[in-house]
């Protein structure tokens, strides 16, 4: 008991101590009252960095002296005209009326400018100035303006390219974090929407915004995600995939655990269940936490269409999923291992197309796969014209030239293009399709039909073991939710989805309150 009593005093000592470092590691630059020192130790800081620029100027004062002042900016990160209009026109030319040592006050007052924040820390402001804001100095002030005013070109709103839509909003995020916040706010005007920003990465101090629902997220989950994003200490954070492989549960697993989107639409939907968003600025694609796998099958287009098509896309994505991963298994399990699966119409063609191809059957469709690959990965990677170019000219070589130089079985085509082609159903997961498929058909090529169903059970059994920030990732599946099913395999009407899913913790069950009554003779 002793022992335990000093270690809990050593770290509450511990904490105490960092506590106080922290401090004053935040207060351990202060500024000084003298606008040239001030000036002096700012380009120390940064290097005598050619972008930077120091703009000096006076400032007239009622009893007819003048104050020093000093505008610190980055070239091509501010809008000049914003600075020039609203900042070094007002401050110069009308005199300012202000009692002595209370000029900075008025300057802020004078400012036409919307978003001013007072700064103490040197160390501080140099970050803001970095991140496109603009110091002002005053002489004999150890405090400075921070103003935001930033210019820098960014891309207009436009749908996303890897995720269209026939019927719905054709919008999409782009790399500024306020804009996509905006996108964001307009679809749910409420209060109850609320964001937090924190910065991650000692060199590139990234903002990382958190968006959720106060009243319908369940704050265990909020409490859990800030747990872990606090615990990232690194140098830098380019993108948002960064951040999903440091924060998800199962970093060694092949499945995604964390969703990503990059339409407003959809963040705003998985919103209003209770998900939370990450917003990482200098990325497009946003992400969401809680992600189950049921939502790799799903698409926003399902709920803007009539229930019966939207229910029979859907399950053609199931259908599409099972066949892209298992086909080529099956089918060399069927050749190699159990002829008897096989029709008897169809014995003969598969073996007059195999006479003339010099490779083993499992090597045959491993070259197959491993160059529809390749073909693959070409036409994504190249600019698009020349991808689409590609992608019909190596289908074309890969097909007919190789069946007609006796390389490759028809069948072996057949069979691997089936395989490709229904994983384009499923673009979200097409990487986890493309993993699966080969080690499917491993399985299935040194054991056949057994291995195969070994290697699938495996393969279930992992999946239903995966979390994603707590929750089960095969809800409503495992664990069984029988009221979730309503919008799962199929999609039912709406007006029978009055309830939140019970896979996603929330706070708000009750989604549709009430609805007209129709149908009606």
């Amino acid at each position: 008991m002793r022992f335990l009593k000093i270690e809990s005093i050593r770290q509450k000592i511990k904490q105490n101590t960092k506590g106080i470092q922290k401090n004053r590691s935040n207060h351990s630059h202060p500024f000084s009252s003298d606008i040239h020192k001030n000036e002096e130790r700012l380009k120390q800081q940064l290097n005598s960095s050619e972008d930077i620029i120091f703009h000096d100027f006076i400032i007239p004062l009622h009893d007819g002296h003048s104050l020093k002042a000093l505008l610190v900016l980055v070239d091509g990160l501010i809008n000049e005209d914003a600075i020039r209009n609203n900042v070094l026109e007002q401050l110069t030319e009308e005199s300012l009326e202000s009692p002595q040592g209370e000029e900075l006050k008025k300057v802020k007052e004078r400012i036409a400018i919307f978003n001013i924040k007072n700064e103490d820390n040197l160390e501080k402001a140099v970050f803001q100035l970095l991140k496109g804001n603009t110091l002002l100095l005053l002489d004999g002030y150890s405090e400075g303006l921070v103003l935001n005013a930033p210019g820098y070109e960014v891309r207009a709103i436009a749908e996303p390219q890897s995720d269209r839509a026939v019927r719905g909003a054709h919008e999409g995020f782009i790399e500024l974090s306020p804009t996509n916040i905006a996108l964001l706010r307009r679809r749910i005007p409420h209060p109850s929407l609320q964001f937090e920003t924190i910065k991650i990465g000692e060199f590139s101090q990234t903002d990382i915004t958190l968006g959720y629902i106060k009243g319908i997220v369940d704050p265990k989950l909020i409490e859990r995600l800030k747990q872990r994003l606090d615990q990232i200490k690194v140098d830098e954070i380019n993108n948002s995939g960064e951040i999903e492989q440091f924060i998800e549960d199962h970093p060694f697993s092949i499945f995604p655990t964390i969703g990503n989107t990059e339409r407003p639409d959809v963040a705003s939907a998985l919103l209003m269940e209770g998900r939370i968003m990450i917003i990482v600025n200098g990325d497009p694609v946003s992400l969401y936490i809680p992600s189950l796998f049921l939502e790799n099958m799903k698409s926003i287009e399902d709920y803007s269409s009539r229930p019966y098509y939207s229910s029979f896309i859907r399950l053609m994505r199931f259908f599409s999923f099972i066949i892209s991963i298992s086909l080529p298994a099956l089918y060399i399990a069927a050749i190699n291992f159990h002829k008897v699966m096989i029709p008897s119409e169809m014995i003969v063609p598969i073996i007059q197309a195999r006479e003339t191809v010099p490779f083993p059957l499992t090597m045959e469709v491993f070259m197959m796969i491993l160059m529809f690959e390749v073909v693959r990965e070409a036409g994504v990677r190249l600019p698009q014209q020349i991808g689409i170019a590609l992608s019909i000219v190596g289908a074309l070589i890969l097909g007919q030239v190789s069946v007609s130089a006796g390389l490759v079985g028809a069948p072996t085509i057949v069979v691997v293009s089936i395989s490709y082609i229904a994983a384009f159903v499923i673009t979200p997961i097409a990487d986890v399709t493309a993993l699966l498929r080969i080690g499917l058909f491993i399985a299935s090529s040194l054991f056949g039909g057994y291995g195969l169903i070994v290697a699938v059970l495996g393969l279930l059994t992992h999946m239903i073991s995966l979390t994603s920030l707590g929750v089960p990732y095969m809800a409503p599946f495992a664990p069984f939710y029988f009221q979730d099913w309503k919008d799962s395999l199929i999609r039912l009407p709406l007006r029978w989805k009055k309830h939140r899913p019970k896979s996603i913790p929330n706070q708000r069950a009750t989604r549709i309150k009430s609805l007209p009554k129709t149908g009606d003779k």
